[in-house]
């Protein structure tokens, strides 16, 4: 006995317990019919082997929120490349206003962290999940650009960060821009209305020329073989998927969902603010862990155990690349190996 339906938020445990999950494929089939298909980014954290062990729920992308105010003030252009979020991080740190990423054990930082180096060209896995591409000469250009935003435009605060860090960071009027999920935009509009009004919204920034990766939170539902209550938990499950635009204007446009007709313009909440609109195009650069892999079961352990922001902090603090990268290699083999032996 115990609960029926567990949730997994941000870190996907679907593929380490599908053996001890009910096979939703029929109404995860059904209620992907009803709304036009699944997006392709939904598949690698519900389905295993072929069957549908858990239904996808939502994802929480995760924009550039930067102050127009401070940027304008100082001939700053809008932070549309990595690069240009750095000039803009040195520029205005001398002047109180340092950026800000997750340099911690904390989910903010699994995500952004891999965000930015992704969008460096760096990889962690090869399509079929079994080999790690993580020792590349564009993770070591990652992580150098990590280290040279990390000395110029932020503080070792980011250390210790949580994931509410930033949201507070941007809503204290200090942050000249962090790199977040739109929790912080909406603390800073209940908080601080005069930086709310100069706190803009831009996409996945763009690290190698043309190339923009945002590695997303995604959330997703399953249901205990062992539960008494099944076919009641699956019944749960479709009225919840099937009002998926209540809980996007309950989450006040935060719960990004992974039905393809969901993104007919406009979407719910996001697409009648002039700020968020932009939100409406994140489907196009949302990926997860793993990239440009599947997030396999391992994958889901190395993020469950802060592998990859533990290898961008030890660049902060001074290691060299190549030994950080080299740390992060040994705990992905001994990952990989513990899963190849059972």
């Amino acid at each position: 006995s115990g609960h029926d339906v567990i949730y997994f938020v941000g870190t996907i445990l679907t593929g380490l317990y599908h053996r001890n999950l009910v096979d939703l494929s029929d109404i995860v089939d059904k209620i992907g019919q009803k709304w036009g298909g699944w997006l392709p980014s939904a598949e690698p954290i519900a389905r295993v082997e072929g069957r549908w062990h858990a239904l996808p729920d939502f994802y929480i992308v995760a924009p550039m929120l930067w102050r127009k105010d401070l940027f304008d003030q100082n001939g700053l252009k809008p932070p549309a490349t990595w690069e240009l979020a750095r000039v803009a991080g040195r520029t205005l740190k001398p002047k109180g206003h340092p950026c800000g990423i997750a340099l911690s054990q904390c989910n903010d930082a699994n995500l952004f962290l891999r965000s930015m180096l992704f969008s460096h060209g760096a990889k962690e896995f090869d399509p079929s999940g079994q080999n790690v591409l993580l020792d590349s000469k564009e993770t070591r250009e990652g992580l150098r650009f990590l280290k040279a935003l990390f000395d110029e435009a932020m503080t070792p605060e980011v250390f210790s960060w949580d994931d509410a860090s930033d949201n507070r960071y941007l809503a204290s009027g200090v942050a000249c821009w962090v790199h977040d999920a739109i929790s912080a935009y909406r603390t800073t509009e209940d908080t601080n209305p005069p930086v709310f009004q100069n706190t803009h919204v831009g996409l996945a920034l763009e690290g190698t020329p043309g190339l923009r990766v945002s590695i997303a939170n995604p959330n997703a539902y399953a249901v205990w073989k062992f539960s008494k209550n099944v076919t009641a938990a699956k019944e749960f499950l479709q009225h919840l998927a099937d009002n998926w635009k209540d809980a996007m204007v309950g989450s006040r446009g935060y719960n990004m969902p992974f039905f393809r007709d969901a993104y007919r313009k406009p979407m719910p909440i996001i697409g009648s603010d002039p700020k968020l609109q932009i939100l409406q195009d994140f489907p196009d650069f949302v990926r997860f862990a793993g990239y440009p892999g599947p997030f396999t079961t391992p994958v889901q352990e190395i993020v469950a155990t802060f592998v990859f922001p533990d290898m961008c902090t030890k660049v902060a603090r001074g290691m060299n690349p190549d030994e950080a990268i080299n740390w992060a290699m040994g705990e992905y083999r001994r990952v990989l190996a513990k899963h190849r032996r059972s």
